[in-house]
């Protein structure tokens, strides 16, 4: 279910917010009255995920008695002595290799069997191996039945594992309420596309949190700023993007094929930010502080920056439960750049089935490399900031043909069109492309993309709270609604990007 979707706004939104504030406002003791909500929300998310087949609601509760039963598990052997030691440690690899295991069924399924149809086919011919490969389609000699990705897969069991492995290390407790741990799993506000929210962060708002007119306020204005960046300039961009992204890419000019990973990369930035905004807003609504995810990336002097303000939950999330486990960077040059290869290698496998994520891991990992050997010295030096923004948008929207092409094949037709000048063709003019709206959210997309925001935040922060700029952001919030529904009324409909990851 989309947040953007006329049954989240209209149906599923009005009714879940009724139910709440009822159950807030009955006289109960207060340790009943939060296990209330805490029950009325997990109802609610349940029905959010049951929107996606009941098959997928099923996995999700499995998922949630797998691991509340195996944090409590893990607990048990918290004692002193070897044989609790081993015991804790046996309990959580197991626990874990089964949460793996299921992501990659599910997930990766379909790809290996692609990978081993391919394989079957063309193991005696090398050069029709590799055009195989590159173009990622199985002949079909292996028969299989395709499985359908469950709604969030990858987000569940990322916060699962670091829900397990912060019990193993001591640094929380196992939730003993069952109702607690599975809101905290299967929270509608971030269960499609994270954040990826830790139980430090979550969990500790489940046993208290608060609810005030000004917090509600905040999260009615957040979820409107969302709404217009998904629907008002993801969709509008996106709708062009798709024109030139569905056409053969040796058919591209290099203008069209510049202008259409522009689009993309604005489209993927304000769709998924869009997201973000409208998940912190929904968990202002009912009391919940959720993590930001995005903080200006386009603003970023580097790589290495821009990675550190782009999906920061999933970000750090790599760098606390991978990164630092393998040693981080205590263990000399060499090993450090290892573990950064390994950590944006998983990140581009974690990101989908397809070998363009793999090759992507690898491309962003060789840029974040570069950097450390010896470019980050060069950009500190840079006197003339402007281009070190250009340079990591660049590499940024370089990585990105690999993210949006269906395969390598068409990713490498892609880049020949960009860098091999090739001309227009008459009543194919990249001028056709565009129309109000386009150039309308091209504008804004610029204008929003962090620069102005990052310039005025002491402004923000010094006169947020005032009464003129209360009304004014109202004013402003009830406007992008307006407009939003009318789009999405109009029929300007585009799944989230992430929703598929």
């Amino acid at each position: 279910m989309e947040f953007s979707s006329i049954f989240f706004i209209w149906v599923f939104l009005p009714i879940s917010l009724i139910a709440y504030y009822f159950s807030f406002k009955l006289p109960l003791k207060e340790k009943s009255h939060i296990k209330l909500l805490n029950g009325v929300l997990l109802v609610l998310s349940l029905v959010f995920y049951l929107r996606s087949g009941i098959k997928n609601l099923l996995l999700m509760i499995i998922m949630i008695l797998l691991n509340y039963g195996a944090g409590l598990w893990i607990d048990c052997f918290s004692g002193e002595g070897e044989a609790f030691r081993k015991s804790r440690k046996g309990v959580f690899i197991a626990s874990l290799i089964l949460n793996v295991c299921i992501l990659i069924f599910f997930k990766y399924f379909n790809m290996m069997v692609t990978l081993a149809d391919i394989l079957v086919t063309h193991w005696r011919n090398i050069p029709g191996l590799l055009f195989a490969l590159v173009k990622f389609e199985g002949p079909g000699t292996v028969q299989f039945h395709q499985i359908a990705m469950p709604l969030a897969i990858s987000y569940t069991t990322f916060q699962s594992i670091s829900y397990l492995a912060d019990i193993y290390k001591g640094r929380i407790k196992a939730e003993s309420s069952l109702l607690d741990y599975s809101l905290f799993a299967c929270f509608f506000a971030q269960l499609v596309q994270g954040p990826i929210m830790r139980y430090q962060e979550l969990g500790s708002q489940l046993g208290t949190r608060t609810h005030s007119p000004r917090q509600f306020s905040e999260g009615i204005n957040r979820f409107c700023c969302g709404l217009g960046k998904k629907v008002l300039i993801g969709n509008t961009l996106a709708a062009t993007a798709n024109k030139i992204w569905n056409k053969p890419a040796a058919d591209l000019s290099t203008t069209e094929a510049w202008l259409g990973i522009f689009l993309f990369t604005m489209q993927l930035y304000y769709d998924f930010s869009g997201y973000t905004d409208m998940a912190v807003g929904l968990g202002r609504m009912f009391g919940f502080k959720i993590s930001e995810n995005f903080n200006y990336p386009f603003t970023s002097h580097s790589v290495q920056e821009f990675w550190r303000r782009w999906h920061m939950t999933l970000s750090s999330w790599f760098r606390d439960y991978i990164y630092i486990p393998l040693g981080g960077n205590r263990k000399g040059s060499r090993r450090t750049y290892i573990n950064i290869f390994i950590v944006f290698l998983l990140t581009g496998i974690w990101h989908g089935a397809n070998l363009n994520y793999i090759i992507w891991g690898i491309f962003v990992a060789v840029s974040n490399l570069l950097e450390r050997l010896f470019l980050g010295s060069l950009l500190r030096k840079n006197p003339i900031k402007p281009l070190n923004c250009i340079y990591s948008f660049f590499v940024f929207m370089m990585g990105l043909v690999l993210f949006r092409a269906p395969n390598l094949y068409h990713a490498a037709k892609y880049y020949t069109a960009l860098f091999s000048g090739i001309s227009e063709k008459p009543g194919n003019e990249v001028l056709s492309y565009f129309n109000g709206e386009l150039f309308i959210a091209l504008i804004i997309s610029v204008l929003c993309a962090g620069f102005l925001q990052r310039a005025f935040e002491p402004v923000r922060s010094r006169f947020g709270a005032t009464v003129p700029f209360v009304l004014f952001r109202t004013a402003f919030s009830i406007a992008i609604f307006v407009l939003s529904l009318m789009f999405i009324m109009n029929g300007s409909y585009n799944p989230s990007i992430y929703a598929a990851f």
